[in-house]
């Protein structure tokens, strides 16, 4: 990147921090809400250092995560119960037949994280707000291990959990996750401007200058008293639905 380019970046940022989140996939976007949580913060602080998965469960996650990390570096492991895109995977320590292939983690040029919780390995990869996250049960040696997984899930699951197979077989080809098969949240525009607006209430910003960071100084001093209030109208409504998002409504990105 020449030196042009990187001012050119670092302006755009300056001007827009939020576009960082543009290209995040649904979950990504579910994690960008529930982090801002004042409720979730008090729970991740009580609870994150004790075993179990209890209470980081009535978060729709399977184990917390530290709120100060954004989508692009947190490791979010959601509960397969409440998010369509974990893909679920039982390993089978049989000998390889026909066109099968052993599961190996060697070689992946994503961020790779693992945890265990009782008899089941959940294995997230993570790159540039795509991820991939598995819910392995079954055999504990998954180096060398054949994976298997449902090929009639329910109706309501099954556009999911077959392009999450597709996933994981590119994956396992290209060892990264290749941007043509995650696309981003089509609303991110919107949910980025919601997300903005959340942000400048959560802070005590005034609803004029939250406006000001959504439109521009410029058409907020000419437009913000019109008769019809319709950017003040549009400000309240980013800030209720923020909220709405972050209270638990980011449950509905996952499902």
């Amino acid at each position: 990147m020449s030196a042009s380019d990187m001012n050119n970046s670092r302006e755009g940022q300056r001007r827009n921090p939020y576009r960082f989140a543009s290209g995040f996939i649904r979950s990504f976007w579910a994690w960008e809400y529930l982090r801002r949580n004042p409720l979730y913060h008090a729970a991740y602080m009580k609870f994150h250092t004790k075993p179990g998965t209890a209470e980081a469960a009535k978060w729709s996650l399977a184990r917390f995560e530290d709120p100060a990390f954004d989508g692009r570096v947190a490791d979010v492991f959601w509960q397969r119960q409440a998010c369509r895109q974990v893909l679920p995977l039982t390993a089978s320590p049989q000998r390889v037949v026909g066109e099968g292939h052993y599961f190996s983690l060697d070689g992946l040029r994503c961020r790779v994280n693992i945890y265990r919780d009782g008899d089941a390995t959940h294995i997230l990869f993570s790159e540039s707000g795509r991820s991939l996250q598995l819910e392995i049960s079954g055999a504990s040696d998954l180096k060398n291990s054949v994976l298997f997984t449902s090929a009639l899930p329910a109706p309501k699951l099954r556009a999911a959990r077959l392009l999450a197979v597709r996933r994981l077989s590119d994956l396992m080809t290209h060892r990264c996750l290749r941007p043509s098969l995650y696309p981003p949240e089509r609303r991110s525009a919107r949910l980025t401007r919601v997300l903005q607006a959340l942000d400048g209430s959560l802070a005590g910003t005034s609803h004029r200058d939250i406006g000001i960071a959504l439109f521009g100084e410029a058409r907020i001093d000419r437009d913000w008293h019109h008769p019809h209030n319709y950017l003040r109208d549009h400000v309240r409504r980013a800030i209720a639905y923020g909220r709405n998002l972050m209270e638990g409504g980011y449950r509905r990105l996952l499902s």
